[in-house]
């Protein structure tokens, strides 16, 4: 089974033989939401149960490859982001910037954790 993404849509694409023309025909199965997408009853019906496990697997994968760039995403725009922040609180305008600073406390906490876990530990600079 093929999978054809297209601007709104997933299509599922199955090749048959075709004894006429003496090869293979493309012939949609089914389309999906690309931006929900989810294996329907009626998908469910025009897929073999082979074909299940794959467009599951497939639905598996694009989900793991979507969530990983938007975690990588995020640690490329983080170092700005935190510019930011940093001029936010300096203005101190802000009659909420108590508990937001809480919260940038808890999560800077538990990235200084992770950071360290993973091997990346604060170098000592030389002044």
């Amino acid at each position: 089974m093929q999978f054809r993404e297209r601007a709104k849509v997933i299509q599922l694409i199955r090749t048959v033989y075709d004894p006429a023309i003496k090869r293979g025909r493309a012939e949609v199965v089914g389309s999906m939401d690309k931006d929900a997408p989810q294996l329907d009853e009626a998908l469910r019906q025009a897929c073999s149960p082979a074909e299940v496990v794959e467009v599951e697997t497939y639905l598996a994968r694009r989900r793991q490859a979507l969530t990983q760039e938007s975690m990588a995403q995020a640690v490329r725009d983080l170092p700005a982001m935190m510019r930011m922040a940093e001029q936010y609180f300096r203005r101190g305008e802000d009659p909420l910037s108590g508990a937001n600073a809480a919260e940038i406390f808890a999560a800077w906490d538990d990235l200084k954790k992770a950071l360290h876990k993973s091997g990346f530990r604060k170098e000592k600079r030389d002044t």
